[in-house]
């Protein structure tokens, strides 16, 4: 994070992009609604999964391998908010996921860049996913390999 970043508050901002990790992790759950889901991304937003594959918001669904776990939850442990001028801000979340197979299941971060809307709303435009780590025996680990 840049000087300038930590010196810009922006509380207004901060909050209206903690907001919308926070609706992710409630949505990223078992049976999630990944249509629904969607309306945390740009209409041209694309994800890059830990193994390469990039989709958009819209296809989250097919890159989900295997059965879900019965259980899943996600939780932001830390957001690094670095504004990029007046419509852009790069986000680094570490996250922690805990499923009925493991506690924690996986961990590591989400690499958002967020771009402000016309309407107010800040909506996430390109994310890539990272997983630091998952136990073995775990629901990421089983569909994705160690």
């Amino acid at each position: 994070m840049s000087a300038s970043s930590l010196n810009e508050a922006r509380p207004h901002d901060r909050s209206l992009i903690t907001a919308v990790m926070h609706r992710y992790c409630n949505m990223a759950r078992e049976n999630a609604d990944f249509a629904g889901m969607s309306v945390l991304y740009t209409p041209t937003a694309r994800i890059t999964f830990p193994d390469g594959r990039e989709v958009g918001a819209h296809e989250m669904a097919k890159v989900v391998k295997g059965n879900g776990p019965t259980f899943i939850r996600h939780h932001a442990t830390t957001l690094d908010i670095e504004f990029d001028g007046d419509t852009a801000a790069d986000v680094v979340t570490m996250y922690i996921a805990i499923t009925d197979q493991a506690a924690p299941d996986h961990w590591g971060s989400w690499t958002d860049r967020f771009v402000k809307q016309t309407d107010g709303r800040w909506l996430i435009d390109r994310r890539t996913i990272g997983v630091d780590g998952a136990t073995p025996g775990g629901w990421c680990a089983a569909a994705y390999g160690n």
